[in-house]
């Protein structure tokens, strides 16, 4: 049984690197790449992109579109991170500058993950299931259990920045990156019942074929720190796999709050293996 099984999920990924590397050789494919990342990246970030970059028919990301978070991810926690270090490197204590690079990366887009990570403690508090449940995480009010959830994101944020300030950057991109391959396998578990929602495209069309397509993007930060990543993956997936499990159980399916939340878990999970 083990041994077909092994085999059938062999065959799977083999298939999907077939289908990925047809997609890689067909025209407009990195095309096709820019517009799915300005999407991705407009939608977690508030640093602007040159207008004559965009597309003139901004959409929502896609679930084809999500699968490149990690690379924006990533690239996003790098860029928030500079200023934090040269302000370091200019004399600022390091508790302090591991609050601003904190502080600044919320307000530049890690906020939009917070607020799920917020909403799903709060629902997580209230002990209540299914359309209760629902109505607690959309409630725009947020909760002691919520605020609580949030203070103690930012605290362990900056105080796994590792006292190196010039390791901030791969560190940073490192969890970024990793820590919303979280995400992605939130949406792939989930199921989404409801007729409306931003995120019920992206869950309902999220894929095996995604999964993997995500994960390649992935990637591309292991050389930053092999050991890390590795292990950074494999908290980071079962971090949002964890959260799927509870969201399908007591929700009825995964909503965009717990993707935001499995990031923002995924992300200090990795981080927490960077300062070891």
């Amino acid at each position: 049984m083990i041994y077909h099984d092994l085999a059938g999920l062999f065959a799977r990924i083999t298939g999907y690197a077939r289908c990925f590397a047809d997609e890689a050789s067909a025209a407009g494919f990195l095309a096709g790449l820019r517009e799915q990342f300005i999407s991705v990246w407009t939608l977690i970030t508030r640093i602007p992109i040159p207008q004559k970059f965009c597309p003139s028919n901004f959409a929502l990301p896609t679930a084809e579109a999500l699968t490149l978070i990690p690379i924006a991810g990533g690239l996003f926690g790098a860029l928030a991170a500079v200023i934090p270090v040269l302000s370091s490197l200019a004399g600022l204590s390091h508790p302090a500058a591991a609050w601003f690079a904190c502080g600044l990366y919320t307000v530049l887009g890690w906020g939009l993950h917070l607020d799920g990570w917020g909403d799903v403690w709060d629902g997580f508090g209230s002990g209540r299931r299914g359309d209760e449940l629902r109505r607690v995480m959309k409630d725009p009010r947020t909760g002691v259990f919520g605020v609580a959830g949030i203070v103690l994101a930012l605290a362990s944020r900056a105080s796994l920045l590792p006292d190196d300030t010039f390791h901030w950057l791969a560190v940073c991109a490192l969890g970024g990156s990793v820590g919303r391959f979280g995400g992605t396998v939130a949406a792939y578990l989930g199921k989404y019942p409801w007729e409306s929602g931003m995120a019920r495209d992206v869950v309902r069309d999220f894929g095996g074929y995604q999964l993997f397509r995500s994960f390649v993007f992935t990637c591309v930060m292991f050389p930053l720190a092999p050991f890390a990543w590795t292990i950074g993956i494999i908290l980071s997936s079962a971090a949002g796999t964890a959260l799927a499990v509870w969201a399908n159980e007591k929700l009825g399916g995964v909503n965009g709050d717990v993707i935001g939340a499995s990031s923002v878990l995924g992300e200090l999970l990795t981080l927490a293996v960077c300062s070891l």
